[in-house]
């Protein structure tokens, strides 16, 4: 390992430990966004998923690449991750140097999926367009799984995927059967889109990907079902893991599938989402608007593209003495110049909440550092790690 490789890696890794938040507020007072780290929380997610799922559990290394959380993961018994870029793999690879990566984004920089190939060994591959393809049989060999890609948005989903992904099914058949010529691994995949909340979503999928494994001449060794499984935000009407897991087995079953075939799964959010907390420092309260240390352009992007969809339970931390336990509902404004950087939502905060209070939002692991910008100069934020302690519910 290189000297620039061990300077990114050790910071994260091993990351100081308090008993709550509580605690460490009392004694470090921040005045910058702290990520609060629940090892047990996300454990537990993460082990109640690879356990549960019927296959192969890839996770989604876009919705939380921060090097704590994908050993934290590893530790829950994940193996396989679904990498995006050659960055997102070169961070895999420097972790846990066995791992599998597998190169899931249908369109790549130019080059990247050769070097994939080449250098970091990479064996496993999704393409949504006949030219991609054939850039892909340029150099894959017969341990290689080139996965197409279908379009399969369900109305089940808050996030649609499929206006940029996937292909009509009749062009996949014709992509696969170009793969049957070839001496690699043929794969069908499709995402139902992010945030899924109903099962059903991937028991019509399936059925779409059964009717074109039916009419391929390739012989279909891998079948992905994408990501998209949520997690329990408040006030989401989503039916618990198992079900979906249910749902997809069933599905598998009344398609037909050869029992040889690899099933895989791309989770992210639910397996990252409620393990981590974004620890907050209110910095001016105007009225019925609160100024937070963080905001749209940091660590609080999904509050604003989720269409309040999406949110975080939290709870405010008074070190000094108690707060009001009457509440009133504030608007939530970021630190930065621009007026654009406030939620697009109110929540219920004690009437009295001041300056120097500070606020936790829990279940933000998923989607927040992953997306924080340095808009400003800002959305610099430190890890810590909360043992035993409970994030916000």
């Amino acid at each position: 390992m290189n000297t620039r490789a061990a300077r990114t890696r050790e910071p994260f890794v091993h990351i100081p430990r308090f008993e709550s938040t509580f605690d460490y507020v009392a004694s470090h007072r921040p005045t910058r966004p702290v990520h609060c780290l629940y090892p047990q929380v996300l454990h537990a997610a993460a082990s109640r998923f690879v356990s549960g799922f019927p296959g192969t559990v890839l996770y989604a290394v876009k919705a939380n690449p921060a090097p704590p959380v994908l050993k934290g993961l590893w530790e829950a018994g994940v193996r396989d991750f679904d990498t995006a870029s050659i960055e997102e793999i070169e961070l895999v690879r420097r972790l846990f140097p066995e791992a599998t990566c597998h190169f899931m984004a249908p369109a790549r920089l130019a080059g990247t999926a050769s070097e994939a190939f080449h250098r970091h060994g990479v064996r496993h591959f999704v393409a949504d367009h006949p030219s991609e393809v054939a850039r892909l049989l340029e150099f894959a060999d017969r341990h290689t799984a080139i996965t197409i890609r279908m379009k399969a948005f369900d109305p089940a989903s808050v996030y649609e995927l499929s206006t940029k992904f996937g292909a009509e099914p009749e062009a996949c058949i014709d992509m696969l059967d170009a793969l049957a010529a070839s001496n690699v691994r043929a794969g069908l995949s499709f995402n139902v889109g992010s945030l899924c909340l109903h099962p059903d979503a991937y028991v019509r999928a399936l059925t779409a990907a059964g009717r074109v494994i039916q009419s391929t001449r390739a012989r279909i060794e891998v079948l992905d079902v994408g990501g998209g499984f949520p997690a329990p935000y408040p006030g989401l009407s989503a039916p618990p893991l198992e079900a979906f897991f249910t749902g997809i087995s069933r599905a598998i079953d009344e398609i037909g599938l050869e029992p040889d075939i690899s099933v895989l799964g791309e989770p992210g959010r639910a397996l990252v989402a409620e393990g981590q907390s974004l620890l907050t420092q209110v910095i001016l309260v105007k009225d019925d608007l609160v100024f937070l240390n963080d905001g749209i352009y940091g660590n609080l992007k999904e509050l604003d593209i989720s269409k309040e969809t999406v949110t975080y339970p939290h709870r405010v931390i008074r070190p000094d003495g108690p707060h009001a336990s009457a509440v009133r509902r504030f608007g939530i404004a970021g630190p930065t110049c621009d007026s654009l950087d406030v939620i697009p939502m109110k929540i219920a905060l004690p009437v009295d909440l001041g300056e120097g209070d500070w606020i936790e939002f829990g279940m933000t692991g998923a989607y927040s550092n992953a997306m924080s910008t340095r808009f400003n100069g800002l959305g610099e934020a430190r890890w810590i790690e909360i043992l035993p302690g409970e994030p916000p519910r």
